[in-house]
C-alpha cells in the first residue's frame, strides 16, 4: 500500500462515526488496520474457504491480550455488556477484516465474514444496514461481502442482508 492510499485510509478511519464502533480505537499500522477492545489488539487473518466449487477467502479474528499473548475470540465476545456492546464489537471486527482485505491487501475476490451467532438474539430488524453504511464510508460495496450466518435463522433475517446487497452463506457453526 502506497503512502497516499495509507493517508486516505487513515483520514477515513479518523472520520468514522464513533457510534458505529462505540468509540473503540481503530488505527492503521505497518501491517494493516488494527482495532482495540478492552486492552486487546484485534487483527485479521484470512483462510481459504471452499463453498461449492468456489474458493473464497474467510476472515478470522486474531486477538492479542494486554500481554501480547493470543486471546480467545469467544472470551473477547463474552467481555461485551449487553446487545449494544456485542453488536459494536462484531461490526468492528467485520470492518477491520474488510479494510485489511480490500484496501490494505487490495484483494478482489469476495470476502466471507462471519457474524457472531449471539448477535441474532438482539438484532430484530434492518440486518446489515449499519454495516453497509460503514462499508460505504470507505467506498466498499456490500456486493463484495459474503456474510456467514448460523443455520436456523428466519428467512426475513437473511432477506435483510440480501436487501442491503450482501451475499449470505449459512454455516453449521460460526465461532469468530
Amino acid at each position: 500500500m502506497g503512502l497516499e492510499p495509507q493517508r486516505q485510509l487513515s483520514e477515513r478511519i479518523a472520520s468514522l462515526p464513533a457510534q458505529w464502533v462505540a468509540g473503540f480505537p481503530l488505527v492503521l499500522d505497518e501491517s494493516g488496520v488494527v482495532g482495540r477492545f478492552f486492552k486487546c489488539e484485534l487483527r485479521s487473518r484470512f483462510d481459504t474457504l471452499q463453498i461449492g466449487s468456489a474458493n473464497l477467502c474467510r476472515a478470522r479474528l486474531v486477538a492479542l491480550g494486554p500481554d501480547g499473548e493470543p486471546f480467545p475470540s469467544e472470551r473477547l465476545f463474552r467481555l461485551t455488556s449487553g446487545a449494544d456492546g456485542l453488536l459494536k464489537l462484531d461490526r468492528l471486527c467485520r470492518l477491520i477484516h474488510a479494510l485489511n482485505y480490500f484496501i490494505v491487501a487490495e484483494a478482489s475476490l469476495p470476502l466471507v465474514l462471519p457474524i457472531h451467532p449471539r448477535l441474532f438474539e438482539y438484532v430484530r430488524s434492518a440486518h446489515g444496514h449499519t454495516f453497509a453504511r460503514m462499508l460505504a464510508h470507505f467506498d466498499l460495496s456490500p456486493s463484495r461481502i459474503v456474510l456467514e450466518t448460523p443455520g436456523g435463522l428466519p428467512q426475513a433475517t437473511l432477506d435483510g442482508f440480501l436487501s442491503e446487497g450482501f451475499a449470505v452463506h449459512v454455516a453449521e457453526a460460526v465461532c469468530d
